[in-house]
């Protein structure tokens, strides 16, 4: 692959294609950054917080062993990982080879602004799901580019939230579909890469092995899937900068004039 174009409209085999190519290229750097930040997470969460450094397996565990963790993901984990990422993809757009330690500072540095607009969307979602499942679904969709909102335009907290609800209007749909296929794409690896590990943990019945696993799998998954969606980002801002845009001038709901 050149030089990487960001700011351009993609199809689903351009999006999966990228997405591969820079992963791979920078597989270490990417794995690296990111298990600096999965491994204190979940060392604080799982290996103290729940006992995984010392105690035995439980292959069903409570239901607050797990969602203490997802939340944790989803808030703090996910969020700083995707700031990362994304500006390592600048970095490399821009024909540089990312510094690991600037990169990784920049995406911490990013983490107070993020964590606000983050939670606010996590609200409105859950409430959503409470409400009648399809809203939270729906602003999921919508909500979706709040990291990129944040880290590449400078949006805050309500106005993180208003510019990805912009950006998928009118392509609701297409980016379900499209983040729907990104997360089946790291299901199969995910279990792969789990599955050695919860065999070790139930056979020694040391809880630690799973959470190796989990440290291992999240560290290679989390950031594919970043630079995925940052790149499915960027696609929507140039379908909406595009003249032929859904609902803009020339768009598909206002054909350009025949002669």
């Amino acid at each position: 692959m050149n030089r990487l174009e960001l700011r351009r409209p993609r199809e689903v085999g351009e999006l999966f294609r990228d997405t591969w190519v820079v992963f791979a290229r920078h597989a270490g750097l990417f794995i690296m950054l990111s298990a600096a930040v999965v491994i204190p997470a979940e060392l604080i969460v799982e290996g103290l917080g729940e006992g995984k450094l010392t105690g035995a397996y439980d292959s069903s565990p409570p239901v607050t062993d797990q969602l203490i963790p997802a939340v944790v993901g989803v808030l703090v984990v996910s969020p700083i990982i995707a700031a990362i990422c994304i500006h390592a993809l600048r970095a490399i757009a821009s024909g540089q080879r990312p510094a690991a330690g600037q990169v990784l500072v920049a995406g911490f540095e990013a983490f107070t602004p993020l964590f606000a607009a983050v939670v606010l969307a996590a609200v409105g979602i859950v409430l959503g799901f409470v409400a009648f499942v399809v809203p939270g679904i729906f602003l999921a969709v919508r909500w979706y580019f709040v990291p990129q909102a944040v880290v590449i335009e400078g949006a805050r907290g309500a106005g993180a939230l208003s510019r990805s609800f912009q950006l998928v209007q009118g392509r609701w749909w297409r980016t379900f579909g499209l983040v729907a296929l990104a997360n089946l794409s790291i299901a199969l690896p995910t279990v792969l890469l789990l599955a050695p590990f919860t065999a070790i943990a139930k056979g020694a019945d040391h809880a630690v092995w799973e959470l190796i696993g989990s440290i291992v799998a999240t560290s290679i998954t989390t950031p594919f899937v970043a630079l995925y969606s940052t790149l499915l980002y960027y696609d929507l801002v140039a379908r909406a900068e595009s003249p032929y845009a859904a609902g803009g001038p020339g768009g598909p709901e206002a054909p350009p004039p025949t002669r």
